[in-house]
């Protein structure tokens, strides 16, 4: 008789993967997530993008509501004075108090505001530094989350300042005159000057109020020229004349050596001049040539009365535009130069959508 006999099976010689198969399983993987961060990098700009429109559009509905209660848009800049003692006007000396700064009560900040005492001087001599009258230092130096744009994050200045800015026109400087006839003739104008919605010939739809400004690199920061300032004043007058004139000025500028003059860009949302809550429409969003402002940055108490400073953001593409009536559009960069500056005017008769 035969006995068959049973076969004992043969332990595998190879338990785990070969080095093939985990570079095969690494590069799948590694392929895979290459696909899905442009995914999530696209949705949480998104995000970040609706809730810059968001921050502009409350900042629409505070210029509304303060003209419903003023009978004016507030002012950017500074307001006249009466001399207690003479009775003679006279203006603020110093840096102007923004727009920002008394809009606070219409977007929840009715605190805030209250800390301000908007009848003293914003820096008390021309030595301050980085604070101003002791009786606003904490509404100075206190951060509004509303008045900042979730994209232009880094290293800033200070955590107290402001991506958005109020739009004076085209030229160099925040008032009109023979000679800057192109300035101060977007949403808001002049020094002591209120406008209210007769004054927009244009319509308020038609004319640009606040636009993005990425903050300045701050003290130690990189070379950004889309974000920091050169010196405008490389020629004569610079600082008084046309939007063009300024604007081959600050072409100039960014290739002197000493280049940037200022990283201070938005340092203050407390501030209205041109280094931190004014721009103009001289050249188109994102525009290539880097923005320029009078020295006086030098002094933070100074403040800076003269530039050209350029609507930009880190957002693909373009900026976000708050529109005088409350609505807010996205502004590719691909705009024509024409355009943008007609939505940069209330009264230069163009007919822009």
């Amino acid at each position: 008789m035969f006995h068959a006999t049973r076969r004992r099976p043969v332990p595998s010689a190879r338990p785990g993967f070969t080095l093939i198969e985990v570079l095969v399983v690494v590069s799948i993987i590694g392929l895979l997530i290459a696909l899905l961060l442009p995914a999530v990098q696209t949705a949480r700009e998104a995000a970040r993008r609706a809730q810059c429109v968001n921050n502009l559009k409350q900042i629409g509905l505070a210029l509304h509501n303060y003209e419903t209660a003023h009978g004016s848009f507030p002012l950017n800049w500074g307001s006249g004075r009466i001399d207690p003692e003479r009775g003679y006007p006279w203006g603020i000396g110093g840096r102007p108090f923004s727009a920002l700064a008394r809009m606070l009560p219409y977007i929840e900040q009715q605190p805030l505001y209250a800390a301000i005492n908007f009848d003293v001087e914003t820096f008390p001599d021309k030595e301050a530094h980085h604070f101003p009258s002791p009786q606003n230092l904490t509404a100075f130096s206190t951060p509004v989350a509303g008045y900042l744009c979730p994209s232009d994050a880094g290293p800033m200045p200070t955590p107290y300042g402001t991506s958005y800015r109020g739009n004076y026109g085209l030229g160099p400087v925040p008032f009109t005159t023979a000679e800057t006839f192109d300035s101060g003739v977007g949403f808001y104008s002049g020094v002591g000057s209120v406008l209210s919605p007769r004054d927009f010939v244009d319509g308020l739809s038609h004319t640009a109020a606040y636009g993005e400004r990425l903050r300045g690199t701050g003290e130690g920061g990189g070379l950004s020229p889309a974000r920091d300032f050169g010196n405008l004043l490389v020629m004569d007058f610079c600082d008084i004349r046309s939007a063009d004139y300024a604007l081959k000025c600050s072409q100039l500028a960014s290739a002197q050596p000493k280049f940037p003059l200022s990283r201070l860009a938005g340092i203050y949302w407390f501030i209205g001049d041109f280094q931190c809550g004014a721009y103009n429409h001289a050249q188109e969003p994102n525009g290539r040539i880097p923005d320029a402002v009078t020295p006086d940055v030098a002094s933070l108490a100074g403040g800076v009365v003269s530039g050209i400073v350029t609507a930009r953001s880190l957002h693909p593409g373009g900026v976000n535009s708050l529109m005088g009536d409350g609505s807010v559009r996205f502004t590719k960069d691909s705009i024509a130069r024409q355009v943008w500056r007609g939505l940069g005017t209330r009264n230069g008769g163009e007919l822009v959508e």
